[in-house]
């Protein structure tokens, strides 16, 4: 009887040991996947507070026309617009003959 006793006791401490490891393995997972997230979710704050920031800026009928005439080379009807591009730089090329 004492035998049935330590085999049953044995068998179930097994269970239980096993439990354990698994239950530990699964918490290392989810500690990664919650590190993950918590990355994810300081990057979206981030992002939101940006477009918050830009939307705010936007808002304003003044600042969006000088983003939209910066951007998009938007001119009101019957204004004439003038391009300034830069001088290329003269680039002399030498070449030596041995």
């Amino acid at each position: 009887m004492k035998i049935a006793a330590v085999v049953a006791l044995s068998f179930f401490l097994v269970i239980i040991g096993w439990q354990v490891v698994s239950f530990v393995r699964e918490e290392g997972q989810l500690g990664s996947q919650l590190a993950d997230v918590q990355a994810n979710l300081t990057k979206a704050k981030a992002q939101e507070a940006s477009l918050q920031e830009e939307n705010q800026y936007l808002s304003n009928p003044l600042n969006l026309e000088k983003e939209l005439r910066a951007r998009f080379n938007y001119k009101k009807p019957g204004e004439q617009m003038i391009i300034i591009v830069p001088s290329s730089a003269s680039s002399t090329v030498a070449s030596t003959t041995n």
